[in-house]
């Protein structure tokens, strides 16, 4: 979704992410029946993917494609726990700063040569160069070394509590070290799209459609049903063709025509999908934590901290959820900015400031902070998913009530990640949504957009370092509610509520877990 991008905009590599961690359930329930071999699957995105190099591209539709190619030292199960993929095994010393991987043998790239501790470390290298996560986490690593072919070391300077769970992010993928070398910031091409994962790239006609094919060579593990991204991958499909389709009519009328297998419409189609017995409709894991971003760079009017409170009291959060929210049974009326379901890090701190609203007040203070009547605030969006849309012109609605006028510009997704990292100064305002199922601070955007918005801070950074250092489940908890409430404190971000996801897919679909767009474990029924 993301064409090219600065350093900057990969402060967003979670942006959308809600794939980074999922993937499907080994195997299908007991009345899909036995899996049937053989086929190709039709799976509607509202985007091409652009790049399938995860790393330079950490975008939705990038993901779950790569997801069906790449594999991790680690993948989260169901339970968004870390079990190991591209690990046989591991040890951690008693002082917790060598950690030692032992590979998995007879795992073999898409062309066939085999993985290797200098694949891993040339893919993680990258990743702490690259990657906002990894830059994030760099400053506590000494060392990552190829002990032998098959062994990896990392050695740290200080203990990291997350950092398993940081291997099985976005962005660690694995690649072949040779096509690393020299890779441009707007990554590496469709040659070069070499994993280790069960499916491999067949063609791509770029704007149109993508074909995966299985990977003869793949080797799973055994059957560990774990879940989510992790576990046995059986690969039963032939191919799996994922089709641009942008239009949510389209969308809509190609699932029920039978054009289509699956698809993730929009939170407005969920009540009649849901009532038309030809189609499956199932929630998915985790969700959305829908944002509006304020801009603390200089040449934006919110730098001032008065404008950022005054624009958070003036929104009715409320009103805008039912206005592009969908079904009550979708949205969460909260400040959180994980899930629920993500019972590490939900928490209720700051619940009264998303609570606020007093236009009145907001008026005051934006005339303090020197926007008054007559003046123009720029937001820039796009309409690649069409909610951030919506959120940009009920924003334009609400300033409109107190004479502050707008100029929205709407893009492409890819452009718009361009426009805001390109001119840090030239806009106020945009819209965006989050991964609220991620394991780590270090891969929250809410807690990491400082490279895009210009939010970051002393007391953010000591925050991160004091979870970062944590022993204890208890301790880090009581860090993310620290971390949670000074976000909401200094309102890098303004979260509107969250979304729980669905697909919605043909019958004949079996096997499929109800994690995303990955589908190694599923087939067609006849």
């Amino acid at each position: 979704m993301r064409r090219t991008l600065t350093s900057a905009a990969l402060g967003l590599a979670t942006v959308l992410l809600l794939s980074s961690c999922m993937g499907g359930q080994a195997g299908g329930g007991a009345a899909d029946g036995p899996p049937k071999p053989g086929g190709n699957l039709n799976v509607a995105v509202p985007t091409d993917p652009q790049s399938l190099d995860m790393v330079a591209n950490p975008g939705q539709v990038t993901a779950h494609i790569g997801n069906m190619m790449y594999e991790k030292l680690f993948e989260v199960d169901r339970g968004f726990t870390a079990r190991p993929m591209l690990v046989e095994d591991y040890t951690t010393s008693p002082d917790r700063l060598t950690y030692t991987f032992k590979l998995r043998q007879g795992v073999t790239f898409h062309d066939g040569n085999p993985l290797t501790s200098e694949d891993v470390v040339a893919s993680l290298k990258r990743w702490q160069q690259v990657h906002r996560t990894g830059q994030l986490v760099t400053p506590d690593i000494e060392a990552i070394t190829p002990a032998d072919p098959a062994t990896v070391t990392i050695k740290l300077k200080q203990p990291r509590y997350p950092l398993i769970n940081e291997l099985a992010g976005a962005g660690t993928e694995i690649y072949e070290a040779k096509n690393l070398t020299g890779v441009a910031p707007t990554g590496f091409g469709q040659d070069k799209a070499i994993g280790t994962g069960p499916y491999k790239l067949k063609t791509w006609d770029i704007g149109r459609e993508l074909v995966l094919e299985r990977y003869a060579g793949y080797k799973s593990r055994t059957e560990e049903d774990w879940g989510g991204q992790a576990g046995a991958k059986h690969a039963y499909l032939d191919t799996v063709t994922y089709k641009v389709v942008s239009d949510q009519d389209a969308l809509i009328n190609g699932l029920q025509t039978g054009q289509w297998d699956h698809i993730m419409p929009t939170n407005d189609q969920y009540e009649p999908l849901r009532n038309n017995p030809a189609v499956v409709v199932h929630n998915l894991p985790g969700g959305n934590d829908n944002v509006v971003i304020p801009n603390f760079n200089t040449g934006s009017k919110f730098a001032d901290p008065r404008a950022r409170e005054a624009l958070n009291l003036l929104l009715d959060k409320p009103a805008i959820n039912a206005a592009t929210g969908g079904s009550k049974d979708l949205t969460l009326e909260t400040g959180a900015f994980a899930s629920p379901d993500n019972k590490q890090f939900y928490s209720t701190a700051g619940e009264e400031v998303y609570k606020a609203h007093d236009p009145e007040k907001a008026k005051q203070l934006l005339a303090a902070a020197g926007i008054t009547a007559g003046a123009t605030i720029r937001i820039v969006t796009t309409n690649s998913y069409p909610e951030f849309g919506k959120w940009a012109v009920l924003i334009q609605d609400s300033l409109s009530k107190i004479g502050i006028n707008t100029k929205i510009d709407t893009f492409d997704f890819a452009t718009m990640l361009g426009t805001l990292t390109k001119e840090p100064g030239g806009w106020d305002i945009t819209t965006l949504f989050f991964d609220s199922a991620l394991t780590s601070p270090a891969q929250m955007p809410a807690l990491t957009l400082g490279t895009l918005n210009g939010s970051t801070s002393p007391e953010l950074d000591g925050l991160m370092a004091e979870f970062n250092a944590s022993t204890t489940p208890e301790q880090a908890k009581a860090v993310v509610d620290k971390l949670q409430a000074f976000t909401w404190k200094q309102l890098s971000v303004i979260t509107l509520s969250q979304s729980k996801l669905y697909a919605a897919y043909s019958p004949k679909l079996k096997g499929y877990g109800d994690f995303y767009r990955v589908f190694w474990n599923t087939w067609l029924a006849s």
